[in-house]
């Protein structure tokens, strides 16, 4: 519980309980502040046009309308009387003429006494004029009632206030409650997680406030990460797999080498040793660099590459290799195809195809490598007149390690495909595979958005 009143959720609502205070208390005191000021600027004006239309009258007939005036004047809040020139009183509810100028103006007098008492004093505001034959006219009104309207208002300041800050103590205790307990179990399952329990997500509720943006955030973080540690597992299982053939095969070789006292023959042996532990250093090269390809960092630093620049360098690269096997090479460019990526990596994956193209392309045969845009897409296209793939092998071959019946007497590791479909869905490329009839196509092609 103690917990809970430290918390920022209960500070929050504090802050709200204080600011819904203040500005029920400052509306309430404008409200106060108007009602007075109105009432007393209409006091004001009506006794100011009622004296100015007075001045004119004859004494008889000003004293029959204060008669009236003040007969009517239940409530006892208006004044009225006629001083002479010595301002000694001639008629009239009020005895002497208060201090104030004889101009026709209003003016406020905080303490005045009220007619027929003796000790009672109340603010008003009078109006004195001066006749024609030196008399002053003078015409008064309380102000009790604007001061009565004050107290009705503080008054109910004060009885909706304490209402008023309960209720906002409830709905802050509340939504503090809601988020404290929302918060314990967000903590909940962070504990669990951070325990082992990695299939566990926090919980996400239907609104779409700042808690559940956070939360969703959290959740795909954390699918990013088992979906890292699950790869992480595979990479380090493959490359375990592929290391324990081989050096089943060395220890074996080696065994026999030492058992045998014939020097050449352990000569033959360690050689042997040597080109499998080769075979089995490049396959875990290759799975590294597949790794690296396939979970680094997504937010690469791209740039502008032009695909046709790549693959003429490679043209160049490869083509004493394809002269050596009697293969024609031909590179067809229309240059420049940008895109933004890597440039190495790019070169990787057109080099792998390249490669492959050569490999698999028999003496006198044909390899092609063609970069343009069609539709307005870039498209690298290896072509080759080679051994092909079989029709049941062709949604296979961007597997890993996989190997064509009629390719496993090639020497390789049966990732280069796989590099290649890796570098090319991070660069929004797709690798297809087309029959050549004989031989094969790959092809990068870009996406649509």
């Amino acid at each position: 519980m103690l917990e809970f009143f430290r918390s920022s959720a209960v500070r929050v609502a504090l802050v709200f309980v204080f600011v819904t205070t203040v500005a029920t208390t400052a509306v309430f005191g404008l409200v106060y502040f108007q009602i007075g000021e109105a009432n007393e600027a209409r006091n004001r004006l009506i006794l100011e046009t009622e004296a100015a239309k007075s001045v004119n009258r004859s004494v008889d007939e000003l004293k029959t309308a204060f008669e009236v005036r003040l007969t009517n004047d239940l409530r006892r809040i208006d004044y009225a009387a006629l001083f002479d020139a010595n301002h000694k009183v001639m008629f009239g509810n009020i005895a002497a003429l208060p201090a104030i100028p004889v101009d026709g103006k209003s003016h406020f007098i905080a303490a005045t006494p009220v007619p027929g008492s003796d000790n009672r004093l109340e603010p008003a505001i009078f109006v004195a004029r001066q006749r024609s034959d030196g008399t002053v006219m003078l015409l008064g009104r309380s102000l009790l009632e604007t001061l009565a309207y004050g107290r009705i208002v503080k008054r109910a300041l004060v009885a909706a206030l304490a209402p008023m800050l309960l209720l906002a103590l409830a709905i802050g205790a509340y939504f503090a409650r809601r988020s404290s307990r929302r918060l314990t179990t967000i903590h909940d399952a962070i504990d669990r997680i951070m325990k082992g329990d990695t299939d566990l997500r926090l919980p996400i509720g239907s609104g779409r406030d700042p808690i559940d943006r956070i939360s969703r955030d959290v959740n795909l973080m954390l699918d990013e990460i088992v979906r890292l540690l699950v790869q992480l597992k595979g990479v380090g299982d493959n490359i375990a797999h592929d290391l324990r053939s081989p050096l089943s095969v060395v220890h074996a070789q080696l065994e026999r080498g030492l058992e045998s006292s014939n020097d050449e023959q352990l000569r033959t042996v360690v050689k042997q040793a040597l080109a499998h532990i080769d075979k089995a250093m490049l396959t875990v090269a290759a799975l590294l660099r597949l790794a690296d390809v396939e979970y680094g960092p997504k937010s690469r630093n791209f740039q502008p590459i032009d695909l046709a620049a790549i693959c003429s360098d490679l043209f160049e690269f490869y083509e004493p290799l394809a002269e050596s096997k009697s293969i024609k090479m031909t590179l067809e460019t229309r240059s420049p195809v940008q895109i933004s990526g890597d440039g190495d990596l790019m070169r990787e994956a057109v080099s792998n195809l390249i490669g492959n193209a050569i490999k698999f392309t028999p003496e006198s045969g044909a390899v092609g490598i063609s970069v343009m845009r069609e539709d307005g897409l870039p498209v690298v296209r290896v072509r080759d007149s080679g051994i092909g793939v079989e029709p049941g092998e062709r949604d296979k071959i961007f597997q890993r390690y996989y190997r064509t019946s009629s390719g496993h007497r090639v020497p390789g590791s049966g990732l280069g495909l796989s590099i290649a479909a890796a570098i090319a869905n991070l660069h929004e490329l797709d690798l297809r595979f087309t029959d050549n009839n004989p031989g094969a196509v790959f092809e990068m092609v870009g996406r649509r958005r």
